[in-house]
């Protein structure tokens, strides 16, 4: 897939994620703590990128919210405020919350 200049490009290691971390982030299921591989790859790829780069096809089967939670449980969080997926991530009182744009 094209991007746009200057941006980076960081599929291989949005697959290596995906495949990685598949039982934490799967949509349509409780969260499920990440296990030790999934959390050994987090700090070795950009989790902004990663989250920038997920698409609607990607969110059929990936809860964006459970990545937000993968990155926090793996000590490489996703800021607040950044876009995952078609959502932004909001701190809200104690809780976190995805908006749909």
């Amino acid at each position: 897939m094209p991007h746009a200049w200057g941006e980076k490009d960081c599929h291989q290691e949005k697959l290596l994620f995906k495949h990685k971390c598949d039982l934490s982030i799967r949509r349509g299921v409780g969260y499920i703590p990440p296990h030790h591989d999934c959390c050994r790859t987090v700090p070795k790829i950009d989790m902004n990128c990663v989250c920038h780069t997920m698409t609607e096809e990607d969110e059929e089967t990936i809860d964006v919210h459970h990545i937000y939670f993968v990155s926090q449980d793996c000590h490489k969080p996703v800021p607040i405020g950044d876009k995952c997926g078609s959502k932004f991530l909001i701190l809200s009182s104690f809780f976190i919350m995805l908006v749909h744009l």
